[in-house]
């Protein structure tokens, strides 16, 4: 079996997570997307890895490099034009020759009971699970297992089901000229989910149905929170503390605390709770449950930090509250910066994604801010707004719109 991963896309949707990173390589728990997939997905012994690249192409293959230095199977394919999965798969194939083919989408966040369950997969075929929105997906319809329809993104009144291709498949090598003859779509992509329609007029396509709080479309930006909550519930069990924990700091649950980590005086820690290597939390900080803090991130003097992912070099210096939020790279808050996280009257939050409006269905949902971003003191930023990468908030503000990349924010009150 050969392994293929297809890691080209620029995550327009993702923004501004993706404006300085691959959206194969936003982590969970610290781990890059693709180095999560490559790990798991080795157990399977695949005879060929072929990783499929396109935007930042550069920064995927120094990341599997640094994870996997010495792996000979891997192989890096250039799509060069992104024209969709058809495409990707195509190219794929074309380089891997015969034999059995599993295909899998780089943004998807899998738990380690579907790695463990990809081997009862049969060929040809597809995994598939439920979603409550599936006009985003390919909705399929199924009987006794195999595929009778499937349609790419239909109309909301359209769907058929709730059941939805979940990004992986496994194709023989013979399926090849139904990918070769794959047709540009209405968004001018070649759709895998095309080919895989012309399929099932000639032979039966299985299906594997994974539960889908084991599953997650790594789409929009707070779909890193979730999928990083989905993996602290599954995958941190009991305190395994390695670092630097003063005798004054409170845990309470299941925690990590990673070589090289420093817990200052009276700091208090509820599970569930990962901290990276070489990041410095305290004194008197607060972390709630969910709460990531990747290598060499920090906290300071009465900081409060809840359900939030801190990325790599950022600090909340001090008297910040960060509440269902992502901080990307880099990033420095100044002193008394809040996110807020929650409407007065409790609705869930909506945030702009490209041109569109989207409800996330969270009650709570904080700030999205991009690497090397920067707030001046007292910044308020309101529920559900994204800041951009290398943006600069003046002291002050109140943000109460997206705030573009290398924009600087000034207010009427601003110094």
């Amino acid at each position: 079996m050969k392994l293929v991963l297809l890691a080209g896309g620029k995550g327009e949707r993702l923004r501004p997570l993706t404006d300085n990173k691959q959206k194969a390589l936003m982590p969970i728990l610290g781990e890059p997307l693709i180095c999560r997939h490559l790990k798991e997905l080795s157990k399977l012994n695949p005879e060929k890895i072929i990783i499929i690249l396109s935007y930042k192409k550069e920064q995927v293959v120094e990341e599997v490099k640094k994870c996997f230095p010495n792996e000979n199977k891997i192989v890096y394919v250039d799509q060069k034009e992104e024209k969709g999965t058809g495409h990707a798969i195509k190219m794929a194939m074309d380089y891997g020759g015969e034999g059995d083919y599993l295909i899998i989408y780089s943004d998807l966040y899998l738990s380690k009971n579907v790695y463990k369950n990809l081997i009862k997969l049969k060929s040809p075929g597809i995994v598939v699970t439920e979603v409550s929105k599936p006009w985003n997906y390919g909705v399929v319809k199924i009987e006794n297992e195999i595929i009778k329809d499937i349609k790419e993104k239909p109309k909301i009144d359209e769907p058929v089901s709730n059941t939805i291709f979940a990004g992986i498949l496994r194709l023989p090598f013979d399926s090849k000229e139904y990918i070769d003859n794959i047709k540009l779509s209405s968004r001018n992509e070649y759709e895998v989910t095309d080919a895989i329609k012309e399929m099932i007029k000639s032979f039966d396509i299985f299906t594997l149905n994974i539960p889908k709080n084991q599953w997650l479309d790594i789409g929009r930006p707070w779909d890193l929170l979730i999928a990083n909550r989905l993996a602290l519930d599954e995958e941190i069990k009991g305190q395994v503390i390695k670092g630097d924990v003063h005798n004054s700091v409170v845990i309470k649950g299941d925690v990590i605390i990673e070589e090289g980590a420093e817990i200052k005086p009276y700091t208090v820690i509820e599970g569930p709770v990962f901290i990276s290597k070489n990041s410095i939390i305290g004194p008197t900080s607060h972390l709630r449950p969910y709460t990531i803090f990747l290598k060499n991130s920090s906290a300071g003097y009465s900081v409060e930090v809840k359900g939030s992912i801190v990325m790599e070099f950022s600090k909340l210096p001090h008297f910040n509250y960060v509440g269902d939020s992502i901080i990307g790279e880099h990033v420095n808050l100044g002193a008394g910066t809040i996110t807020a996280n929650l409407r007065f009257d409790h609705k869930s939050i909506k945030m702009k994604v490209k041109e569109d409006i989207i409800d996330t269905e969270m009650e709570k949902l904080g700030s999205i801010i991009g690497d090397y971003a920067q707030t001046g003191i007292n910044v308020s930023i309101l529920p559900g707004k994204k800041i951009g990468s290398h943006a600069i908030i003046y002291p002050g503000c109140i943000v109460d719109r997206d705030v573009n990349s290398y924009e600087i924010f000034k207010c009427k009150n601003a110094l």
